[in-house]
C-alpha cells in the first residue's frame, strides 16, 4: 500500500498517523499540522464544516463540525429568531433558525450563517435576504428527501467547477502546487558533487496509474459538503444518486486540479483545464428571481398606500390598516419577510394548519414571537382562533397579495387559487361562532336596575367621563347605532324636524370634521325615542357647549376613537358592579339587541336597516331615503326600558 493510502486509513480509522506522528486530533481539535507528507492540507482537514447529516461524521473524522464552549454549555435557541443573533463574544451577528424535525437528516439540527456584519442596521436587512435562502433550503431538503431531483447534471458540474476555480486561485496565488501533488519515489541522482536526493512530485491521476489506493472520494466528501453549505444546498441522503454524482463530480475536478498543478509546478502557466466557466445554477436563478422581488412587508405598504388612498386616510382605514399589520406580522413572524413569489400554495395550507393552533388569548401575547404564541397555547392548553378569526386572517393575507397580483408583481393569488379561503370560510359557515350575541330581556332588566340607574345612582372610582356611561348604553339600546358612532357625535348633533328630535350621524360630508363611519350606508339620520326625551336627554344635550362634543369629557385614543376608554369603563362595570354574566358583547350587544327587538315587533326590515345603517346591497335601496317620520313612527315600537325595569319594582332614575 503507497504511503499516502496508508494516512488516509489511519485517518479514517482513527489510529496513529505514522508519516506525522502522534494521534489523530479529537473532534473540536484545531491543527494546522499537515497530515500528508506533502503538506495538501486542504483535502484532508477542514476546520469548519456545515452542521452535517449524521452519516458523513466518519469521513470528516477529524474536520468535526462540533462546537467546544469552555466552562459552558452549547447556547440554547428559540424555534425561530426573529431578529439577528448577536454572538457575546465576537459581536458579529448571526441567522439562526431551528431545521424542522423531519429535515435534520439532511441539513443538522440548526440553519446557521453569519451575517458577516457587526453593525444591526446591516444585519437585518442581511437577516431578511437569509431567511429566503432558509427557506430555499427547506424547500430543496422537503424535495430531496422525497425523492425529487435537486440539482441537474449541470448544476452538478457547475458546483465541483467553482469549487475547482477557487482552490486554484487559491493555489495560484500562495505557488504552494505541492499542496496538491502526491510524493512519489525519493530517487538518487548523480550530479557534479555527488548523489542528491531528488523526491518525485505526482499528480493525483498518475498516483492513481501507479495503484495507489487512498479513496479520493472520501478524501474529497468534506469540500463537496462545504461546497453545498456556501450554496445552501442540503447534502443528499447517504448511498443515494444524488450523492454518486456529486462525489463523482468533485472526484474528477480533484484530478483535474491536481493535473493543472503538476503543470504549474514544472513552470507550465499557459496549460487550462477543461471545465465550466461560473454561470448560475437552477437553485440560484430562482433565488435572484425572489431577491429582485417585493418582499411581503413591502407589498403590504404599498397595498396600504393604496387603501388610503381609494378609501381615505381617516381613523376608520387606520384601524382597518393597524389590523391588517398586525395579522401580516404575525405571518412574517413564522415565514420570515419572504419574497411576495416564495408565497406558495402550499404556504397558505401551512399558514391555516398554524393559525389553527394560535391562541385567541394569551398573557405577554405582545411580546411573543407566533411560533413562541403556538407552543404556549399548545403546552398550557390555552382556547384557539375559532374558525372565523381563521377565515378572517386569511382574508387579510389575501388581500395584500391580490394587490400584488393587481400590480402584476405575481401571476397568482395563492390564498384564492389554493381553494384554501374558500375552504376555511366553508368551516366558519358550518361551526360558526354559536354564542348568543344579544342581550336577553332578563339581562337588560339586570343591567338597567343596576345601581347606575337607580336613585341612589353610581359613580367610577376614577372620574372623567361625565355623564356618558349614563347616556350610552341607553343611545345604543334606543338607536342600535355603533358606540364609536355615538361617542364621537358633537353637541350641535342632536337635531329637530319638524318636532322630530334625532341625531344627525354624520349624515352630510361637511360634518366630519376627522370623525368617520364604518361604511357609506352609516350616514344618517335616527330619531330619538319617546323614552330618551322623557329621561332628559334633550335637556342634557341643550346643557353642554353646543361647539363641542356631546360628551365633552371623552378624550379620544392614540388611534383616535373617542369610545375606547369608555368602552373598557362600561364592561369593567357590567362585570364588577352589575355582575352580569352574558356572552354579548358589553357595547356592541346592543346593536344586536336592538335588530332582534325589531324583528320581534314587526318593524320592517328596510326600517330598521336604515336605522342602523345597514345596506343589504340591492338596487333599489340606492333610490330616495328613508322618511325620518317613517322611523320615527316604527320606532315607538321598541320595547320601552322603563317597563322592563318596572316589572321589577325599579324605575329608570336621571343622573343628577
Amino acid at each position: 500500500m503507497r504511503p499516502v493510502a496508508q494516512i488516509a486509513q489511519s485517518v479514517e480509522q482513527g489510529i496513529e498517523n505514522p508519516r506525522v506522528g502522534g494521534s489523530i486530533p479529537s473532534l473540536g481539535t484545531k491543527t494546522y499540522k499537515p497530515l500528508i507528507p506533502n503538506g495538501f492540507r486542504g483535502f484532508l482537514f477542514v476546520p469548519h464544516l456545515p452542521s452535517p447529516p449524521h452519516w458523513y461524521t466518519k469521513a470528516v473524522h477529524m474536520a468535526s463540525h462540533s462546537r467546544i464552549i469552555n466552562g459552558s454549555t452549547v447556547p440554547r435557541f428559540r424555534a425561530l429568531m426573529a431578529q439577528p443573533f448577536k454572538h457575546p463574544q465576537s459581536g458579529v451577528f448571526y441567522f439562526r433558525r431551528r431545521v424542522p424535525d423531519d429535515l435534520r437528516p439532511a441539513l443538522g439540527r440548526e440553519y446557521k450563517r453569519s451575517l458577516q456584519t457587526r453593525d444591526i442596521g446591516e444585519a437585518k436587512g442581511r437577516h431578511a435576504a437569509e431567511w429566503i435562502k432558509s427557506e430555499e433550503a427547506f424547500a430543496l431538503a422537503r424535495a430531496q428527501l422525497s425523492g425529487a431531483e435537486v440539482l441537474s447534471a449541470k448544476d452538478v458540474q457547475q458546483l465541483a467547477a467553482r469549487w475547482f476555480h477557487g482552490e486554484l486561485d487559491e493555489l495560484e496565488q500562495s505557488g504552494k502546487f505541492r499542496r496538491a501533488l502526491v510524493p512519489g519515489d525519493a530517487v538518487e541522482l548523480e550530479t557534479p558533487f555527488g548523489f542528491e536526493q531528488h523526491q518525485e512530485w505526482l499528480s493525483i491521476r498518475e498516483a492513481l496509474n501507479e495503484g495507489d489506493e487512498t479513496d479520493w472520494r472520501a478524501v474529497i466528501l468534506p469540500h463537496m459538503l462545504r461546497a453545498l453549505k456556501a450554496e445552501n444546498i442540503p447534502a443528499p441522503a447517504k448511498d443515494s444518486p444524488a450523492l454518486d454524482s456529486l462525489t463523482s463530480a468533485f472526484k474528477e475536478h480533484l484530478l483535474k486540479l491536481s493535473d493543472i498543478a503538476k503543470r504549474r509546478e514544472e513552470g507550465d502557466w499557459s496549460t487550462t483545464a477543461d471545465v465550466l466557466s461560473k454561470a448560475p445554477i437552477s437553485a440560484e436563478k430562482r433565488r435572484a428571481d425572489q431577491i429582485h422581488s417585493k418582499s411581503i412587508l413591502e407589498v403590504f405598504e404599498a397595498y396600504s398606500a393604496a387603501k388610503l388612498l381609494d378609501d381615505g386616510d381617516n381613523r376608520s382605514t387606520r384601524k382597518t390598516l393597524d389590523e391588517f399589520r398586525s395579522s401580516i406580522r404575525r405571518f412574517v413572524e413564522l415565514y420570515g419577510d419572504l419574497a411576495v413569489q416564495a408565497v406558495t400554495r402550499g404556504t397558505v395550507q401551512d399558514y391555516r394548519a398554524k393559525l389553527a393552533g394560535f391562541p385567541t388569548k394569551a398573557p405577554g401575547a405582545a411580546k411573543l414571537t407566533a411560533p413562541q404564541l403556538i407552543e404556549l397555547a399548545k403546552t398550557a392548553a390555552l382556547p384557539t382562533l375559532s374558525a372565523v378569526t381563521i377565515r378572517n386572517r386569511l382574508r387579510v393575507l389575501g388581500a395584500v397579495l391580490g394587490y400584488a397580483v393587481r400590480m402584476d408583481w405575481i401571476k397568482e393569488n395563492p390564498v384564492d387559487a389554493s381553494g384554501v379561503a374558500k375552504a376555511a370560510g366553508n368551516a366558519a359557515k358550518t361551526k360558526g361562532d354559536r354564542r348568543r350575541k344579544d342581550y336577553t330581556k332578563d339581562e337588560l332588566r339586570q343591567i338597567f336596575s343596576s345601581p347606575l340607574y337607580t336613585p341612589d345612582g353610581w359613580q367610577p372610582a376614577r372620574k372623567g367621563y361625565g355623564q356618558a356611561l349614563y347616556w350610552l348604553p341607553l343611545l345604543m339600546y334606543y338607536t342600535g347605532a355603533r358606540r364609536e358612532e355615538l361617542c364621537q357625535l358633537a353637541a350641535k348633533d342632536v337635531q329637530d324636524e319638524d318636532g322630530i328630535p334625532h341625531l344627525a350621524i354624520l349624515s352630510l360630508d361637511e360634518d366630519d370634521a376627522g370623525r368617520t363611519v364604518k361604511t357609506a350606508s352609516s350616514r344618517r339620520r335616527v330619531p330619538l325615542h319617546d323614552d330618551l326625551v322623557s329621561l332628559g336627554f334633550l335637556d342634557y344635550a341643550k346643557s353642554v357647549p353646543q361647539g363641542g362634543q356631546l360628551f365633552p369629557l371623552l378624550q379620544p385614543s392614540p388611534a383616535g376613537f373617542y369610545g375606547a376608554n369608555v368602552g373598557k369603563a362600561w364592561a369593567k362595570y357590567l362585570r364588577d358592579v352589575a355582575q352580569l354574566q352574558s356572552p354579548a358583547s358589553p357595547s356592541h350587544g346592543f346593536r344586536h339587541t336592538f335588530k332582534t327587538m325589531s324583528r320581534q315587533v314587526g318593524i320592517p326590515e328596510d326600517v330598521h336597516d336604515a336605522l342602523t345603517g345597514h345596506n343589504d346591497g340591492s338596487v333599489s335601496r340606492e333610490y330616495g331615503s328613508m322618511p325620518l317620520s317613517r322611523m320615527a313612527s316604527e320606532l315607538k315600537q321598541l320595547p320601552s326600558l322603563p317597563d322592563l325595569a318596572g316589572s321589577l319594582g325599579l324605575s329608570l332614575s336621571t343622573p343628577t
